[in-house]
């Protein structure tokens, strides 16, 4: 999947978060989406041609040269990792900020987890179970960048819009 249908993803996970959390104060809201998008894309800096890849170049170089794309960075395992170590940051270094970082990484893991959910459309798939297993999963067969996915974008936005009108 593209960057777009990624970031949609990554919006309906904030979505989420915000109505599951009951998240009133826009500020927080906005931080929440914010860390959802962010989340959303990446998982593809493995990917040096990747929207985020262009944006933070030497994450991207050093990633792409240790991970295969669509290899443990996108895994369920991985976000667990990510998701313990952002919390373990948050609670001994960032807490203690202005504006807490906890907010962001409230969105950020659901962010992610979105991406995981997205690229199992994708004729590649990914390794659910890694790394008990490499086998890759896929839903459907949908190509990056195809009529189909554009599809998928389209009734995603659909969705998030109706959505997005019932929160706010």
């Amino acid at each position: 999947m593209n960057y777009i249908t990624h970031s949609l993803g990554g919006v309906a996970a904030g979505l989420v978060v915000i109505a599951a959390g009951n998240i009133t104060e826009p500020a927080q809201q906005a931080t929440v989406m914010a860390g959802a998008v962010l989340g959303s894309l990446f998982p593809d800096i493995d990917h040096r041609q990747s929207w985020i890849a262009h944006k933070a170049p030497v994450a991207a170089n050093i990633t792409a040269g240790l991970f295969k794309h669509r290899g443990a960075i996108h895994t369920p395992v991985f976000v667990l990792i990510a998701g313990i170590l952002l919390s373990l940051l948050n609670q001994f270094w960032l807490q203690n900020r202005a504006y807490p970082a906890g907010i962001f990484i409230q969105g950020f893991i659901p962010g992610m987890i979105s991406h995981l959910i997205l690229d199992t459309l994708n004729v590649q798939g990914i390794m659910w179970l890694w790394p008990l297993s490499r086998k890759r999963f896929h839903l459907l067969s949908i190509r990056t960048n195809s009529v189909m996915e554009t599809v998928v974008c389209m009734v995603l936005g659909a969705c998030l819009y109706g959505q997005y009108t019932k929160i706010f």
